[in-house]
Order: C-alpha cells, then structure tokens, then sequence
C-alpha cells in the first residue's frame, strides 16, 4: 500500500464486493501470524471506514480536495447604544471592526442614542441593543423588544460558565430564568483617590480591606480649608452606590410589586453610611456642588476632592494624574464583599430578523480572543480565563502602576432582585437621597425611606392602570 490515505479515499468510494472477499483472503492467509494478522486487521478496518481517530475519513463523493465552504449572504445587523456620548466611529473602533473582521458577511450599523420610541416609531429595526445593566428595564423591557435567547445558547453550544457568574446570574433575575443578551465587559463600584493630597496633608492613602466606618475617619481627616481653599474629603455617586449596594437591597419587590425601601432594613444603612459623609462640616454639599458632575469634576478637574466612591475612575485627559484606587469600602457585617457587578450587556431584540448571525456576533464578544483585546485596553473582562483578568490594564498607559486589582474583586456582591418597575424607583431613591444630602428638602433619613416608597409605589399603580 504506497499511498495508505489516497487507499483509503478511494476503497470509501468504489469498493465492490470482489474487493472485499479479496481482503478476507488476504487476513485468512496470514492468520497464522498474529502480528501481521492484526496489521492488517487495522488495514480492513480503516478500508471499511471505520474511525480509528486517526485521519479524518474522507467522504465518500470527495475526490481528495478540501470541501467548499458555501459562502453565507450578506445582512445588516443594527445595533443601538442606550447612553449618549457614542459615536459611529467609537462603536466601530471597540466592537464593529471586529466583528467585521471576524464575520466579513455581516454589514455592521450603529445607531447612536437617540429616543428610541421614535426609531420604533418610524419602523427602524433594531437587531442587538446593548447599553449597561441599570438601563435594560427602561429601554429592552419598557419597549417590550426583549427576546429570551436560551434556545440560541443551546442551539450553538453556548458556555455560559466561561463567563463571570455574577454577571449571568443577574441577566437571569432580570429574564426570570431566561437570558435576554450576553454581557460583554463589566465593572465595579471602586474607591478612587489624589495620591497629591494625601501626601499634601501627611495622611496615610486608603488601603483594600477597609471599613466604611474607616473611610469616613479618612474623610475627616481629609476635609479641611488651606490657603484658603476648600478641601473636601469625600464625594459619592449616589446612584451607582445604591445600584452595587454591596447588601443586594433590591428596589422593589417582584412579588408585591411594592417599593422596598421602607421595609427592607438594609436601605436605611446604605442612606445613613453616604449621608454621614456629606455631615462632615466642610463636606458639605447644595443643590449646585451636589449634582454628581459637579461632585466628579471637584475630583478630577478642580483636585479639591480626597476620594471619589463610582463606578468611574480618574480618565487620561483628566487633571488629575497622580492618583490611586482601592476596593470599595466594606461594611462591617459583610467582611470581604465587593460591591454587585455593573456589566454591559448585548441583548438580541424580538424584532431582529437575523437572530442566529445576531448570536454569532455578541458570542465573538465574550470569547477569550475578543475578552483579550478588550482586557488589555482597560475594560472590565467578563470572562473568568485568568490569562484574560491578567492582561487587564497591560497596554493602558495611565494605568501602569495603578492597583488594577481593585477593578477585579475576587467576591463580588450578590446580584439583587430585579423588576421592570425599577426604572421608577432608582430615580425616586436618587432624587430623595440628593435633597437630603444638599438639604433642599427631607430633613431626616425616616422620611426619605417614606417618600422614596410612597411615590414610588404610586408610579407603579400609576403604570398598571394604564395597562388596564
């Protein structure tokens, strides 16, 4: 046999019967001799086209050259962004080109935010809608375009716990079991801190591990007027803290249907731990120095600020060059929590006609080859490949030297309980919480609780009588 693979190509294509009586001629002859005996054994096996793990079989009309791959038709899928600030260019830089690249049949668009009752309205077709997790109930649900992908992740094979639990498990308290996208990058609540003024004032820099109770001690310390100047100790977003609340106090309940705030004890520990802080005398904040831009940009522009608590952290174009993170503060009854994932998800929509080319593409998202690229320029991975959470950071310029780790908690909180009646709470919670931090309007933390449930609870009977 000169040609054992060109054999066996052509035994699998024209056999005949004489040929087969001659192999077990051939075996009867050399039965005496075990060795050859099973040689040829293995020969007749191959010959008959068996799978000896070997080659792999050629098929049975293959005249030895590789099969033509059908090339797919080309679509257009759309995809819609739900936060202002991205451009056409912005989206194809960090997600589009690459799927372009991975996918050559797939025409990529990019809507940037625009109100999306209008698009619907003029018959725009979405296909994937991808915006961070605190915006899914009030675009994805609150249009009902939502679509329950799981039979999608089975069809494909799809691994799921390739992906940081926390984020899956918070999708699948969002769909009630289902999964309404993929995430694809993630992020945490985060302590960020000027590194200048802590040595301007001989005060030791904020470490991981901390209580609240030692953050605001920091703070204390931290807030004080020099040179006429007004330093201030700490500032919050009081959004995203209450979003990542590290004690997984959901804002409403999904059997009740009622706000949580003024039954949920751990609500009143999360309002009491950030207002303490803005208590502070020279911390202070109104109704101007307490909107979160302001409170952001006192940090990273005007550098009056000690310690930020956000999602975000210092940006390269910002002033401030010389900072620091550390984990997000503990509380004492909840040693070595993080706070709850924030991911970014890419959510298929009901409407798209092009639901399995939609897969594909958000798959190519989470792979560890895209997670790779994604690590590497600073965002969030989601992927648990500890070789992609490394990378994190690594061609980020302002990030070298930083404590990156504490983008990567090993104990994340657990997701809370989600509902589409959240997007009428957080802002309730919000704007409650900014009166009394700016002293515009509540005058203690019991009637903030009410408040907070009493509108809250009454948006909600407000949207079910419409539906009726």
């Amino acid at each position: 046999m000169v040609n054992k693979r060109t054999t066996i190509g052509l035994a699998d294509s024209r056999a005949t019967k004489s040929e087969n009586r001659h192999k077990g001629v051939l075996l009867a002859k050399f039965a005496k001799n075990a060795a050859v005996f099973g040689l040829l054994a293995a020969i007749a096996s191959a010959c008959s086209g068996a799978n000896t793990g070997g080659n792999t079989t050629v098929g049975p009309a293959d005249s030895g050259k590789a099969p033509e791959v059908k090339k797919k038709d080309p679509v257009d899928l759309v995809f819609y962004q739900t936060s202002s600030g991205w451009t056409e260019a912005m989206f194809m830089e960090q997600y589009g080109d690459a799927i372009k690249a991975k996918f050559p049949h797939m025409n990529i668009k990019f809507i940037p935010s625009a109100k999306l009752t209008d698009l619907l309205a003029s018959g725009t077709t979405i296909d994937v809608l991808f915006s961070s997790v605190g915006h899914i109930h009030g675009f994805l649900l609150a249009n009902n375009m939502q679509y329950d992908m799981t039979e999608l992740i089975k069809k494909n094979n799809y691994d799921l716990s390739k992906i940081e639990p926390s984020t899956v498990d918070l999708m699948k308290k969002i769909a009630n079991g289902g999964m309404y996208g993929l995430p694809v990058t993630n992020t945490v609540s985060v302590l960020s801190y000027n590194k200048d003024l802590f040595d301007k004032f001989g005060v030791s820099y904020p470490k991981d591990g901390m209580t609240w109770d030692d953050t605001y001690e920091l703070a204390k310390r931290m807030t004080r007027n020099e040179g006429g100047v007004q330093y201030r100790g700490f500032v919050a977003s009081v959004e995203h803290i209450a979003q990542t609340n590290q004690f997984s106090a959901g804002y409403v309940d999904p059997k009740t249907d009622k706000a949580l705030f003024g039954t949920n004890a751990n609500w009143k520990k999360i309002a009491e731990n950030l207002i303490r802080f803005y208590k502070i005398p020279g911390n202070e904040v109104d109704s101007k120095t307490g909107v979160l831009l302001a409170q952001v940009d006192a940090f990273r522009k005007d550098l009056t600020v000690a310690m930020m608590a956000h999602l975000a952290i210092p940006d390269k174009n910002d002033a401030l060059k010389n900072w620091d993170m550390v984990k997000l503060p503990e509380f004492k009854e909840l040693p070595g929590v993080g706070s709850q994932p924030y991911p970014t998800y890419f959510d298929i929509t009901s409407m798209s006609k092009h639901k399995d080319d939609a897969f594909e593409a958000i798959a190519f998202l989470t792979s560890d080859e895209f997670q790779m690229k994604l690590a590497k320029r600073g965002d969030v991975p989601v992927s648990k490949s500890q070789a992609v959470r490394n990378a994190f950071g690594s061609e980020v310029e302002y990030l070298k030297g930083k404590n990156i780790k504490a983008r990567l908690p090993e104990k994340l909180a657990e997701p809370m309980a989600m509902t589409t009646y959240d997007a009428q709470a957080k802002p309730r919670w919000v704007n409650n919480m900014n009166q009394l931090i700016t002293g515009t309007g509540n005058d203690d933390v019991n009637t903030l609780l009410r408040k907070a449930t009493e509108e809250t609870d009454k948006d909600i009977e407000t949207i079910k009588a419409s539906k009726k």
